[in-house]
C-alpha cells in the first residue's frame, strides 16, 4: 500500500482525520452546483461500476436496504432511491449534508446524514448492500476500520461495493525511477516549506483482496475501472500535454486501444460479501 500526500495552509494539518475530512470534503463539494443532479442520476445506467454492480443486485427485492457510504452530492443515492430501494447516504461533510437535507432529501424518498463510516448509527445487519466510491482509502489508520463497520452493518451474505485509488503499473515504474534518479545524486535539495497531510492509500489488487478477506468478506471480483480518468492524467503528467487543450484530447483516443487497464486505470473496484463464521 502506497500513502499519497498533499500540501495544506498552514494549520490545515489537522491531526484527526474526522476533522479535516469534514473541512476538506466540505470544500470540494461545496464548490459543485448540485442542479444538475438529474444528468448525474440518469448517467449511472452508463456507468462502469454500475455494470459490474448490477449482476449482484438483480435479486434484491426493490424495497432492500442500500448504503452509499461517503456519499458526496447523493447522486447514487438517488439513483437506488428512484429504483425503489430505501437508499441512505452517509457523509462526514457536514456542510454537504446540510445541503442535500435542504435541496434533495425529499426526493425520492432518499435519506441523507451525518456520520463517519468507521462508526455508523445503526444496528448490526441493517442493510441489503452497501457502496461507497473513493472513501474507505482516506484514513491513515488504513481500511480496516472502514471494513469493520461495513461488515457489522450488512446482513449476512449482503454485497460491498468499494473503489480505491489503483496503484498501478505506471505508479510502480514512475516510483521505481524516482527512486533511481534519488540514488544518482549526492545532494539532497531543501524542502519546500509546505505542510503535507495524509490523503489516501493506494492499492495493488492483491493488497485489496487481502483487505477485503481481513475484513471478512468473501472477494467475488477486483477490477480495473476509469481508465480514461487515468489516461487523462498520464497523458498530462508523463507526456506534459495541457488537459485543456484539443491536443491532450486527441492523444488519450490515439493511446486508448493500446494502454492497458492495468498499467493506467486511476481505480480499483472490489466486490465482497460477507461472510459469517459458524461456531
Amino acid at each position: 500500500m502506497k500513502k499519497d500526500f498533499i500540501p495544506v495552509s498552514p494549520g490545515e494539518a489537522v491531526p484527526d482525520d474526522a476533522a479535516f475530512q469534514d473541512r476538506y470534503w466540505s470544500g470540494v463539494w461545496g464548490e459543485r452546483s448540485m442542479d444538475n443532479w438529474r444528468a448525474h442520476v440518469n448517467a449511472i445506467d452508463r456507468n462502469e461500476q454500475m455494470k459490474v454492480m448490477r449482476p449482484y443486485l438483480s435479486g434484491l427485492p426493490s424495497n432492500s436496504r442500500i448504503l452509499d457510504g461517503g456519499c458526496g452530492l447523493g447522486h447514487w443515492t438517488l439513483y437506488f432511491a428512484a429504483k425503489g430501494f430505501r437508499s441512505v447516504g452517509i457523509d462526514i461533510s457536514r456542510e454537504t449534508i446540510a445541503r442535500l437535507q435542504e435541496r434533495l432529501l425529499n426526493v425520492h424518498r432518499a435519506f441523507f446524514v451525518v456520520g463517519d463510516i468507521r462508526a455508523i448509527a445503526c444496528k448490526d445487519a441493517s442493510f441489503d448492500a452497501y457502496l461507497s466510491w473513493g472513501t474507505f482509502e482516506h484514513f491513515e489508520e488504513g481500511l480496516q476500520p472502514c471494513l469493520q463497520e461495513a461488515w457489522r452493518v450488512l446482513k449476512p451474505s449482503g454485497h460491498l461495493f468499494i473503489t480505491v485509488p489503483f496503484y498501478n503499473r505506471r505508479h510502480i515504474r514512475r516510483d521505481r525511477l524516482s527512486r533511481q534518479r534519488s540514488s544518482d545524486t549526492s545532494q539532497v535539495e531543501a524542502p519546500e516549506q509546505k505542510e503535507m497531510r495524509f490523503y489516501q492509500w493506494r492499492l495493488t489488487k492483491s493488497e485489496l483482496r487481502r483487505e477485503l478477506e481481513l475484513g471478512g468478506f468473501k472477494v467475488l471480483e477486483i477490477v480495473a475501472v476509469n481508465k480514461w480518468q487515468g489516461l487523462r492524467r498520464m497523458v498530462k503528467h508523463e507526456l506534459h500535454v495541457d488537459p485543456t487543450s484539443k491536443r491532450h484530447r486527441i492523444m488519450q483516443v490515439l493511446l486508448y486501444p493500446f494502454v492497458s487497464k492495468d498499467y493506467v486505470a486511476h481505480m480499483l473496484m472490489g466486490v465482497g460479501q460477507k461472510q459469517v463464521m459458524t461456531p
